[in-house]
């Protein structure tokens, strides 16, 4: 197998897993509260990163990667890995999986803006035009929904779209940081749970969990976080940026087919053109600037 075809295997076996989370999450708050599954999820992410570190025997180059950026580290993962986290968990709890999942996945709309704010990347006219058809599409999808005006609905909008904010930002930031894959996703991970350990006081935490929930609990921790991650940046270096970007954007549409059929729950039409022209602005977003 050539390394083209490799690379696109890596990437399409990553998007597959990214798709489950969407389900995964939602099945698991109903059987815990949001707080447990994102500690669960992010103690499981942790010990998969850390098993490939010491299987690769770079655990000194963890040590070396934190005292380069003593602060970016615990700053990144409280963001992309603990905020983002709940934020996430917490949208299900108010909204369908279905529509959560497209408003998740707004975020690449909110990393120019965030691009420019932080570290002034400069944008086109055609990015920016791209930006303002995704939200039109956010719009019509929020407004598909038959409780809209609902208070309930409202929060759960706000909520789902805080979580691509903060993907965003967690998104920008690392992409502005040059570090290895493997030591770095794993110190980013370990700050998001410490993050989130710090707030114990605050939410219940179930510690005791049937065998079933656990094995959930695995599953999304290990494959669609930790190990999808590591192949999905082997494939980035594998395959060219076309290519990868257009196998991002089949993520929210498989999750909404693993939605339909595994919740059964039920797409709308309104719903589905507004999730197309978000897909759409997204993938001439990534056509126009050549990134991923």
């Amino acid at each position: 197998m050539s390394e083209s075809a490799r690379g696109t295997f890596y990437a399409m076996l990553a998007v597959f897993m990214f798709a489950t989370l969407g389900t995964g999450f939602k099945v698991a708050v109903t059987r815990m509260n949001s707080y447990s599954v994102v500690v669960w999820i992010g103690v499981w992410a942790t010990a998969a990163l850390f098993s490939f570190v010491v299987r690769e025997q770079n655990v000194g180059k963890v040590v070396s990667e934190l005292r380069q950026r003593p602060l970016f580290f615990p700053l990144a993962g409280a963001i992309g890995l603990g905020v983002q986290q709940i934020l996430c968990l917490m949208t299900y709890d108010y909204i369908p999986a279905s529509q959560a999942i497209i408003l998740h996945y707004t975020y690449p709309l909110m990393m120019l803006p965030l691009s420019w704010l932080l570290f002034r990347e400069k944008s086109g006219w055609k990015s920016i035009l791209c930006v303002f058809l995704g939200f039109c599409g956010v719009a019509i999808l929020v407004s598909a929904g038959s409780g809209f005006g609902s208070v309930r609905l409202s929060i759960g909008v706000a909520i789902a779209l805080g979580t691509a904010i903060s993907f965003a930002l967690f998104c920008v930031l690392i992409k502005h940081a040059d570090f290895s894959v493997i030591p770095g996703m794993f110190l980013l991970n370990l700050f998001g749970l410490l993050f989130l350990l710090c707030l114990l006081p605050l939410y219940p935490m179930q510690w005791a969990l049937p065998w079933t929930d656990m094995l959930l609990m695995a599953y999304l921790g290990t494959l669609p976080t930790a190990v999808a991650f590591i192949l999905w940046n082997k494939a980035l270096r594998m395959i060219p940026t076309g290519r990868s970007s257009n196998c991002a954007l089949l993520v929210p549409i498989l999750s909404l087919v693993i939605i339909a059929t595994v919740l059964k729950e039920r797409i709308m039409p309104l719903q589905a053109v507004g999730s197309a022209i978000v897909l759409l602005s997204v993938f001439l977003n990534v056509r126009s600037s050549g990134r991923v």
